[in-house]
């Protein structure tokens, strides 16, 4: 939310957003109704975004989509949101392995990076190439290479005693 997804993102655009969050909490204090926004758009062109076709690809068909997902999230909340922080205390799960898995095409690669170079041994970063984020939850071309990835480096690190001195 505070960067955008791939990162990189002009900061005035969640400014903007938490200025909005901040309108539209009034207007529902005063009885209107919680506005909602699609999570991914339910129509896309070659003008949408790539990951945004990716997700419409995945989640509004078949693929993926299911009958009781309202792909939607109350724009009000976004600084809300926004003040969640996936990487908090990440140094905290050592000596417990992480593998990281990330598509060398995902939008959403950099968070696994940011994890690997936050977090302490063992841990792992495996690229999957080709993979964007979303194919790597059904195609086999790349799940079946994360999960062997996965296999053998928590078969590794799980049969490990932990080292003197830090629980397990």
């Amino acid at each position: 939310m505070r960067d955008g997804l791939g990162g990189g993102q002009d900061p005035a655009v969640f400014r903007d957003l938490v200025v909005r969050a901040g309108r539209l909490r009034t207007e529902e204090a005063l009885g209107e109704p919680a506005l909602l926004e699609h999570i991914v758009p339910a129509e896309v062109d070659e003008t949408t975004p790539s990951p945004l076709r990716q997700g419409h690809e995945y989640y509004r068909t078949a693929r993926g989509a299911h009958p009781r997902s309202e792909n939607a999230w109350v724009l009000r909340s976004v600084d809300q949101s926004a003040q969640y922080d996936s990487f908090a205390g990440i140094e905290s799960l050592a000596p417990r392995p992480l593998l990281m898995v990330a598509g060398s095409e995902a939008a959403t690669a950099c968070f696994s990076r940011t994890a690997v170079e936050r977090a302490e041994e063992p841990k792992g970063l495996f690229w999957v190439d080709g993979a964007p984020h979303f194919d790597l939850y059904d195609r086999n071309a790349y799940v079946s290479p994360a999960l062997a990835k996965l296999t053998s480096f928590f078969g590794d690190h799980l049969n490990q005693p932990p080292a003197e001195g830090r629980a397990a």
